[in-house]
């Protein structure tokens, strides 16, 4: 309306008006809450216990609420995401939109698996440069693949400190890897998530997909399901929506957005399923291991541990990427898979052998939107064509 009004010279004054009223709304609404006064928000919040102990569920209806018109105060409190600056991130504006008029179911239960996500194990750098040119620093690993945005903190900063990471990507099909295998080289697993802490020490806050595959022949199962975790406290947590694990199917898209807090406090964080409709937030207490330090943000496909004293072998996933990944850290800025202005880390998982590829980083990089905002990864050898015995 304002644009039609604008060719009438006579109510040129009341439409500014109006802009700059509308505008300063605007801004007001987007202003992010981060720090003591998002954890004084969370705190306060309803939660619900769940079915394991330390674990609770923000629990706050959202009949009758609306996301696009609340607050950020009113989204937290609710446990969502907060929302984007329409005017300077319209694409991500478009995405959070689109995750919030899909949430219809709220998960509120977890059930721990005998499986777990861990830090960032025997990781080899592999180049001496910290950092290259480019601002990346090349690491191996026997479980991670993907990207780090890290720091040098071993404490918790009030300025300094990831606390926050937010990602969207598709959950891989369950799979083995192509050929005649026997069932003694499964099953097979993938975990995709993002994450703080674990790259380099030793908890990590996160939630993400999991697949894995046991079939054809070998009788076992194939499973898809979200969760959650705060290692070493818990092992990976599957999301419930009421007795069922919450349904998730190859291809859904899956958002994340892990919220960090200083020391021994509880970490939050967001899962949604946008396919299957479902969300959940939820408070992961602390029982054991380090401190939250905040010095390190992720965004990894995992194989987890573990498969009697192995890490499962890695499931043929074949392609997967996060896109409009972002980092915050306590003073507020923001950082990408693709920033050089922090250290990042491009990290290969290698196989049992210690020294064959299986799961690498592709494209990344500081510009465009392929290399700042997302990464593509694929697998490869033989957790592509097979043959990775332990």
């Amino acid at each position: 309306m304002q644009n039609q009004n604008w060719r009438f010279s006579r109510v040129i004054a009341v439409a500014t008006v109006t802009l700059l009223v509308v505008s300063f709304t605007t801004l007001a609404v987007a202003q992010r809450i981060a720090g003591q006064d998002r954890q004084a928000i969370f705190s306060a919040a309803p939660k619900v216990s769940t079915s394991v102990k330390g674990v609770s569920a923000f629990a706050a209806s959202t009949k009758g609420f609306n996301p696009l018109n609340a607050s950020n105060a009113e989204l937290l409190s609710h446990g969502l995401p907060q929302r984007p600056d329409q005017a300077n991130e319209p694409k991500q504006y478009k995405l959070w939109e689109r995750a919030m008029l899909a949430m219809k179911t709220r998960a509120t239960d977890v059930r721990a698996r005998p499986y777990t996500s861990r830090q960032m194990m025997g990781g080899v750098q592999t180049h001496a440069d910290i950092p290259d040119a480019n601002g990346y620093v090349f690491f191996n690993s026997g479980n991670w693949s993907g990207i780090a945005n890290f720091n040098t903190l071993h404490s918790w900063s009030t300025t300094a400190s990831f606390d926050e990471v937010l990602s969207y990507w598709p959950v891989p099909v369950a799979n083995h890897p192509f050929g005649n295998l026997p069932c003694s080289e499964g099953p097979w697993c993938e975990v995709t998530w993002n994450g703080i802490d674990g790259f380099n020490n030793g908890d990590v806050a996160q939630g993400g997909s999991l697949d894995y595959w046991d079939d054809g022949g070998c009788g076992g199962p194939v499973i898809y399901e979200g969760w959650i975790e705060w290692f070493p406290s818990y092992s990976i947590l599957a999301i419930f929506c009421g007795s069922n694990p919450c349904p998730v199917g190859p291809g859904d898209a899956f958002v994340v957005e892990t919220i960090a807090s200083s020391g021994f406090n509880a970490q939050t964080v967001f899962i949604e399923d946008i396919e299957q409709q479902w969300f959940g937030t939820f408070s992961l207490s602390y029982v054991s291991g380090p401190p939250m330090v905040g010095s390190s943000a992720e965004q990894i496909v995992e194989r987890p541990c573990c498969n009697g004293s192995n890490l499962y072998p890695l499931g043929n996933y074949i392609f997967e990427w996060f896109d409009d990944a972002v980092a915050y850290n306590t003073s507020g800025h923001q950082f990408f898979p693709g920033s050089s202005n922090l250290h990042t880390a491009v990290i290969t998982m290698l196989a049992d052998d210690n020294s064959t590829p299986i799961s690498t980083p592709l494209f990344y990089g500081s510009s465009g939107n392929q290399g700042k905002y997302s990464i593509w990864m694929e697998d490869e050898n033989c957790a592509y064509s097979g043959g990775c015995t332990p």
